[in-house]
């Protein structure tokens, strides 16, 4: 009796858990006739509506009832018949540059043909830009035919923008039946901070890369200092041999050691550092600033944001990567300089990037933990401030409000 309490008690679990399956059975069965026929949820909801109206029309004899029912069923099998046939298309959708800069106009274009050999119904082709959506009415196509139209894209900020992939949607007005494709890869557009042009060479940042000669000696390099005997180890190909059979003993050169800048860009990217979005932007166009300069003069570069280091493969592809870089929620403005410290202890000129919101002492004391011989640029961006250039000892604190004042900061800080 017990066991067959047990067995008994344990039956309407088990029914419990068939009719789940069979409740996901009947979603999975809904699902796939919703795909073959292109139904969508309105579509289901007014085929049941109808359903509904005609039961009640014949259970309680009303014949409104009934023609609302019939009405239902009619108009949903109107909106079946704008899913008939599957388009077969050739997308191509372009840009007409991959790269801009923030303000610059971006224009891009679909081009749509039908690959059939009958007409192609009447579609709508969806192309999402970034978070919006640019659409287009698709006429009807004959065979062979195609249709082109253009579109524009968003460049008022600073971004890396996704266009496409370009949709098609085939369905009735109603949105009660449809069916969408896919039709293309998704297409990247890089809109790069705004930049200006910075002075060349200045004297005041040492290690040139034109060879800028210093009192160390050195047995390789570009300048000629001296001449001395040979001794063993030295390269044979300094040999100056003139010298060498005139005083009758080996005289090798010697060469006054030339050093190469080495630009290292820090851009604080904590949020607290900057009292608008617009101040952090002018951040991002000042570092962007420098580093093309540097690639201009040829001068190995580090870009590091944060604590993250930037690739700098090329100038393009730098700002490509800048594109990328958004405000960090946590961090302190201090984060940027231990990375320096840390991974780009060789670099002779560090221009460091933050916001207003950073009290000047901080960055004074953050600046004393370079050595001596590097050359240090910190830049404040705010701007509801005026200019100003002030140098001391090996330290350039600048206070920057406007992009264009930036060559003249530069050329004061050089001086």
């Amino acid at each position: 009796m017990t066991a067959a309490s047990t067995s008994s008690g344990w039956q309407p679990a088990t029914g419990t858990a068939t009719g789940g399956e069979l409740a996901s059975r009947m979603r999975a069965v809904a699902a796939k006739v919703s795909s073959v026929l292109g139904l969508r949820t309105a579509g289901w909801w007014v085929f049941a509506l109808a359903a509904v109206l005609l039961m009640g029309g014949a259970g309680l004899g009303w014949a409104e009832l009934t023609y609302a029912g019939l009405f239902c069923l009619v108009l949903g099998a109107i909106a079946l018949t704008f899913t008939i046939g599957r388009p077969r298309y050739a997308v191509r959708v372009s840009l007409e540059q991959p790269h801009v800069v923030v303000g610059q106009r971006a224009g891009g274009s679909v081009e749509i043909v039908n690959r059939t050999r009958r007409f192609s119904l009447p579609s709508r082709m969806d192309i999402p830009v970034a978070a919006e959506r640019a659409s287009f009415a698709v006429p009807l196509l004959q065979a062979g035919r195609g249709f082109r139209a253009e579109f524009d894209v968003p460049t008022d900020r600073r971004a890396v923008i996704e266009v496409g992939p370009a949709q098609s949607i085939q369905g009735d007005p109603f949105g009660l039946a449809g069916r969408s494709a896919e039709w293309t890869d998704v297409l990247e557009l890089y809109v790069h901070p705004r930049t200006v042009s910075l002075p060349a060479r200045q004297a005041g940042f040492v290690h040139d890369l034109e060879g800028q000669a210093t009192s160390f000696v050195t047995n390789s390099d570009m300048s000629f200092h001296a001449l001395r005997e040979y001794e063993p180890g030295d390269d044979r190909r300094h040999v100056h041999w003139k010298s060498s059979a005139r005083t009758g003993r080996l005289m090798v050169r010697q060469f006054e050691e030339t050093r190469q800048s080495r630009v290292c860009v820090a851009i604080d990217v904590s949020e607290s550092s900057y009292a608008t979005r617009d101040d952090f932007e002018l951040a991002i166009s000042v570092g962007a600033s420098v580093a093309l300069q540097a690639f201009r003069e040829d001068n190995p570069l580090a870009l590091i944001t944060g604590t993250e280091l930037i690739p700098v493969l090329s100038a393009m592809r730098t700002l490509d990567e800048m594109c990328r870089i958004e405000p960090a929620a946590s961090g302190s403005p201090l984060d940027v300089v231990e990375v320096v410290l840390d991974y780009e202890a060789a670099a002779s000129v560090v221009v460091w990037i933050t916001g207003g919101r950073v009290p000047q002492r901080t960055v004074r004391k953050a600046s004393t933990k370079f050595d001596a011989d590097v050359r240090v640029v910190a830049v404040r961006v705010d701007e509801r401030a005026a200019l100003s250039v002030r140098t001391i000892a090996n330290v350039t604190y600048i206070r920057l409000a406007d992009l264009e004042d930036l060559p003249r900061a530069m050329r004061r800080a050089a001086q």
